[in-house]
Order: C-alpha cells, then structure tokens, then sequence
C-alpha cells in the first residue's frame, strides 16, 4: 500500500485536491487542509455529526460507525468523517451551509483616541503607540486595524480606520477550530493528547482572521500591511489558542489559566498581521472560564461602571454571567453544554439553512419555521428552546422533563412517536423526521438549570434579589435570536425578569472595536478586572442546591 493518496473534495462548486496519507481519517485530512467540518464531539466517534459524502477506496464501515448511519445513507456513500480511513484515491463531497453569525451592535458612545496614532513626520508618516514611536513611513499612509470576536463557534472580524473612528467592512464565519469539537473541552483534550494540535488550531484560527482582513481590504482598494493594529477578545480559551499558549491547565482543578491577559503581543508574529510593527491586544479575562469576549460586552454597555443592578448573559457552552452594581462586579460561568449550539442533540444543528429555528402552536396544529425555508435537516438552539417551550404549554412535557406518551398527548397524540425502545418522541416535522428524544430534553435541563441557577447565585452573592434587577443584556448570536418569552418558559431565565430583557446582538465585537478607538474603553480594559468577584461555581453549595431545583420546569 502506498503511504499517501489522492483526494478531491467537492464543495458546492469548488472542486478542492488534497494529498492525504494512507490510513489516516477524512476528518484529519480535511483539517490538514484548512476545511472546516464540523465535528462536536473532536471526531471520537461520539455525536455521529461528520457526516460526508464517500467514493474511492476507503476503509469499510465498522459498527461504532454503523450505529449512526442507516443502510440506506451506507449505500449512499454517507460516512462519518472521523471514522472512514483512507486506503487510496478517494472524493468527498462537503456540504457548504451558509450560517447566520451575529455581527451587528447596539452603537457605543467613547472618546475618539485610536490605539495607534498617525502624525504627519518630514516627507512621511509616524505611528505611534502610547507616545512611542512604532513605524515611519515615506508619504501618506492609512491607518487601519481590526476587532476580532473569536467565539468558540463562529468568529467576528471588524476592519477600522483608526484615524477616522469608524468600521469600514466585517466578515463573519465559522470558526475553523470547529473541527476539534464543538466546546472549549474538547479542543483542550486534544491538545493535550498531541501538542501539535495546539499549533494547528492556532494557524487555523490566524490565517483565517488574517484571509478576511484581506478580503475586506482589497473589496475596498486598500493595502492590507496598512492594519497596524488588532483588538482579540473570546473566551479565556479561545485567546490562549490565539495567543500559542497551552490553555492545558484551564481543564483540570484547580482550573488555573496561565495568563489573563490584557496584554500586548507581536501580530506578525503570531501570523494574525502581516505588518511586522503590527500589534496585537488580547483583551483582559476575568477568570478561566469567563473571558475577554465577556469584557468587552460589558465595556460596551457601560457596565464596568454602572450605577444600576444590571445582568450580563451571554449563553453558549459556558453560560457567561455578569452582574453590574454600585459595589462592583460580579461573574460566574455555568457549564450549560452545546445544547444550544446543537451539539449532543440527536437531530441539533447549527444556526444554518435548512435548522428548525422556531417552533409555535397556531390554532391546535404545531408548526415551525426553517432558515432559508427550506426542507427541514435538523434543529437549532433557537428553535430548541421554543420547542420546549411548547411541550410544556400544549402537556407533552411535564414538570420532571418526561415525555408524554400517545395515550397521554391528546388532541397533540399525532406529535408523539416512540424509538426503537418503546420510548416517546416528539415530532416537530414528522415528513422528515425531524424529532426531540428524552435525552435531548435532559441536555436542556442540565443547560438551563446551570444558567438560571448561575444567575440566583450572582445575585445571592451582590446580596440582591430578582426585584432589585433593573435590565437583563443578553450578548451574542443566541441571544438575539431566541424566543425571550421560551428563554423564560422553560426556565432559563427567571420569569420574573421577561420585560426586563433586551439584546445587544454581538457585544463583545462592539466593545473590541471601542478599544480599538477609544482611549475611555482602554482604560476600562485596563481596570475592568480589579474590580470584580468571581464565583467558581463547581465548588458553591448555594449554586448547587439551586441548580437541583431548577431542573424542573414550571408548569
């Protein structure tokens, strides 16, 4: 057998060559050769997400593979991706889904005093950081940088003209790194089982970030090696990924990271800039498990100074939660899973065409709706959450997230199927087969019983109650697209606070583009973190006896 094999790789139009090695997977193939498949559970076999089109010689399917696949997708040429090796020659075909990313913000108010500053110099132009001199320059140039949101789904890319104090172009997808799974976890666990990944998920998440300030450069007639600057703010483990720093340590007690950041490094050098005076600012994290993207929201909100009791949510895998008062700052981290995000959801999926994004009852029948409404492939956060939502409203759910059998459903009999056990189903589009399980109710109890629980902890801790909560901001992608009045159905976030909330769409890039151009929000970055209390929640009893009872729904 040869060591090596050729492979083509058909996306939409694009018809891709790789040269991949004998015996390796498609999934380890396709992230050699920077395309993104998605792969929530890191390609251990587990989530049976990675499905892929397959011809050549590859390996046969074994069962752990069998177990997610149907003969009919088998004679198909549907693959897991992380478990289909290659033998020799092969093609694969990738679906390229168009997914909705926030990108939009509520519009922030600061001082215009750029990170780096222009001043006209004899024959030339001089760049200087904080009085220092960093780059001169023969004639006119412009002065450019970009803010970048890394979330640990998707990623956010703002390009500023520092001088003029405004964005001129974002570009906005997927974050590559989704290829090592879904959560922050699983990218540390492979890094951990080979440091090499740790080199890879960061060139990944580089040249990416890098190839869109190009593109928004050249669209617009402007040089690229004009980007002197860069603000990044993500979780603490996305900036340590960007950053080449082991975040290793964040996944094992006692869950210390190495740096907290809210320092400068070399952009060239971390191959995010190509100008080699460029610099980098990673924005400050407040802990482990709640990061610079959290920071950032909550400069842009005005809420590292707030005189109001105000709640900062920004709900993913990590339920990021923020509490603004007059005595300061408090923060804590909920591990909610990738529910949300469709991950360890039998039929979940991204926010992409074809995801169920909203379910509702409409005169007796249960209806949804798709993105790009088309036929229906699976279910997203959004819609999740609005599903659950309906069960408990139509008696399909009850109080301990059980599902209803036929005999109990009613006039809603026709929405209940059951699996091969014998075990109920809720069918939201029963033409294709798109459903909820048990399970899947399980992981929304676990997600929204550690967010609502996260958040009675916080305002234990500031000494306040649900009363006291003048606003709820709601921060990111999910936010702004869920149901508000489902979020408080199920019992993600106390009822009592349903008028009070609002969006902010994405937050975090709001505030890394305030950094970038304002001296105000600088500062703020600089003193955010001296005024805060983190509560780790895996070890607080207060935190513990709420998360057991909000894993009820109310009924």
């Amino acid at each position: 057998m040869s060591l090596y094999a050729n492979g083509t790789v058909m996306m939409e139009k694009n018809r891709i060559s790789l040269r991949a090695q004998t015996g390796e997977t498609i999934l380890s193939a396709l992230r050699r050769a920077g395309i993104v498949l998605a792969a929530p559970c890191g390609g251990n076999g587990t989530c049976g997400k990675c499905r892929v089109g397959v011809s050549g010689d590859v390996s046969p399917a074994e069962e752990e593979e069998r177990r997610f696949l149907g003969e009919r997708e088998l004679a198909a040429g549907v693959r897991l991706a992380c478990r289909c090796r290659i033998c020799g020659d092969f093609t694969v075909s990738v679906e390229k889904a168009a997914m909705q990313i926030e990108t939009d913000y509520r519009a922030v108010s600061y001082d215009a005093s750029p990170m780096i500053a222009a001043k006209k110099a004899m024959g030339g132009t001089a760049f200087y950081r904080e009085d220092q001199l960093i780059e001169c320059v023969p004639g006119e140039a412009k002065n450019l940088g970009l803010a970048v949101d890394i979330g640990t789904t998707t990623v956010a890319v703002y390009l500023c003209d520092m001088e003029a104090g405004k964005v001129l172009a974002t570009r906005a997808f997927r974050n590559p790194q989704a290829a090592y799974g879904a959560d922050v976890i699983s990218r540390i666990d492979k890094i951990m089982k080979d440091k090499k990944a740790l080199f890879e998920q960061q060139h990944l998440i580089s040249d990416a970030v890098r190839e869109a300030g190009r593109e928004a450069c050249r669209l617009l007639g402007l040089s690229f090696s004009d980007v002197r600057a860069a603000v990044v703010c993500g979780n603490t483990v996305m900036e340590h990924i960007a950053a080449g720093i082991d975040p290793s340590s964040i996944a094992n007690a006692p869950f210390t990271a190495p740096t907290l950041f809210g320092e400068y490094y070399s952009a060239a050098a971390l191959s995010f800039l190509e100008n080699e005076h460029s610099v980098l600012y990673f924005a400050p994290c407040f802990a482990s498990y709640v990061g610079g993207d959290i920071a950032c929201g909550m400069i842009a909100e005005g809420l590292d100074a707030c005189s109001d009791n105000v709640l900062f949510i920004d709900i993913g895998t990590n339920g990021e939660i923020g509490l603004s008062t007059k005595k300061g700052l408090y923060f804590c981290s909920a591990a909610a899973g990738p529910a949300f995000e469709g991950a360890h959801i039998e039929c979940g999926m991204a926010g992409i065409e074809g995801a169920i994004d909203k379910v509702y009852v409409q005169e007796g029948k249960i209806l949804f709706h798709s993105i790009g409404n088309g036929t229906p492939s699976g279910i997203c956060g959004s819609g999740l959450m609005d599903a659950a939502a309906v069960m408990l409203d139509t008696g399909l759910l009850d109080e301990t997230g059980r599902i209803a059998d036929k005999t109990e459903a009613g006039e809603y009999a026709d929405y209940i199927a059951e699996d091969k056990t014998g075990a109920p189903l809720f069918l939201i589009d029963r033409e294709h087969s798109v459903y909820l399980t048990g399970k899947d109710i399980r992981e929304i109890q676990l997600a929204k019983a550690a967010i609502c629980a996260g958040i009675h902890t916080l305002l234990h801790k500031a000494e306040l109650s649900l009363s006291d909560v003048s606003s709820v901001v709601l921060a990111g992608g999910f936010g702004s697209h869920m149901n508000k009045a489902s979020a408080c159905r199920i019992g993600l976030i106390p009822r009592a606070l349903e008028g009070k909330i609002t969006s902010a769409g994405n937050a975090a890039g709001a505030g890394a583009v305030a950094i970038l151009l304002g001296g105000a929000p600088r500062e703020a970055a600089r003193t955010i973190c001296t005024k805060s209390d983190y509560t780790e929640l895996s070890g607080d009893a207060y935190f513990m006896e709420k998360y057991v009872d909000e894993m009820m729904f109310e009924l």
